[in-house]
């Protein structure tokens, strides 16, 4: 959308002084011949998890419009003073006009910091849709309540086209565990105490909230212990029975979300999971 300003000027004489007039400034809005708008499925990003986009473009002129081009800047921001980019770009892309595949007529010109989409001519009263993924990479923000707008600009042959549009995601919030176990030492001479570490890594941006641990071990041990940070766990902190060990949910159920630096010199954020460390020992 524009605004038109305008005014007039009367120059004349008056007795002979010439004299000069302006009149007040007019104004009337001037509204592009095409609807743009930007909508994502879904509204919030996984790192690494592609976000579907669809620009919608509708001709409200009268005749057709030619040269129709939109620009998305995949995000980019300044941090200091460096520019970075949170979305990559997935081909291909899709273009649909009134619903039918016209992606042949669509071009594409990516870079790591934008993608451009352009076709030829949109018929008075059409509409077209362009359907393309963006993936969240290693500049993007994981946190509990990161956000990525990114914005598209819409340019065409005619003065009377043009317009940008915005889509805003937010950092989904969950828990992302991953579980390692280790047992020690290797070889280990039968009668002799074997020492089992269970690591619970969560790279989620929220903590992981009753968890319990399960292990049925196979031969199994005798005269177990259980420790839980470093601290043993007795009486009820768990149960043994014909050789599966279970720690209940009520026994320090909580695995801590990650934490998230940003590089000051890359850009990069980098996640540093929580942790839980279970170490079990026990006659073989």
């Amino acid at each position: 959308m524009a605004t038109i300003e305008n005014f007039a000027t009367v120059s004349y004489t008056s007795g002979g002084v010439a004299v000069t007039r302006t009149s007040n400034l007019a104004e009337i809005e001037l509204n592009s011949s095409l609807s743009f708008t930007k909508e994502t499925l879904g509204d919030t990003y996984t790192v690494g998890t592609p976000v579907t986009y669809v620009l919608s473009l509708t001709n409200d002129a009268t005749t057709p419009i030619t040269g129709i081009s939109v620009a998305d800047d995949l995000g980019t921001f300044t941090l200091d003073t460096q520019e970075l980019t949170p979305l990559a770009f997935q081909a291909p892309a899709l273009l649909l006009i009134n619903g039918q595949d016209n992606t042949a007529s669509l071009t594409v010109t990516a870079t790591d910091t934008s993608v451009t989409f352009s076709f030829p001519t949109l018929a008075a009263g059409a509409t077209a849709n362009i359907i393309y993924n963006a993936t969240p990479n290693e500049f993007a923000p994981p946190a509990q309540g990161s956000f990525i707008t990114n914005t598209a600009e819409l340019t065409s042959d005619s003065e009377c086209a043009s317009g940008s549009a915005t889509a805003t995601v937010t950092a989904a919030e969950a828990a992302e565990i991953e579980v390692i176990k280790s047992m020690s030492p290797n070889p280990v001479v039968c009668g002799e105490t074997v020492t089992y570490t269970i690591r619970i890594f969560n790279y989620g941006n929220i903590a992981a909230e009753d968890v319990v641990l399960t292990d049925t071990f196979t031969p199994a041990p005798t005269d177990i212990t259980v420790f839980r940070n470093g601290i043993e766990l007795v009486g009820t902190g768990y149960t043994y029975i014909d050789g599966t060990l279970t720690v209940p949910a009520t026994n320090g159920d909580t695995v801590p979300a990650a934490t998230f630096t940003r590089d000051a010199q890359t850009g990069i954020v980098t996640t540093t999971p929580g942790v839980v460390e279970y170490v079990i020992t026990g006659t073989i």
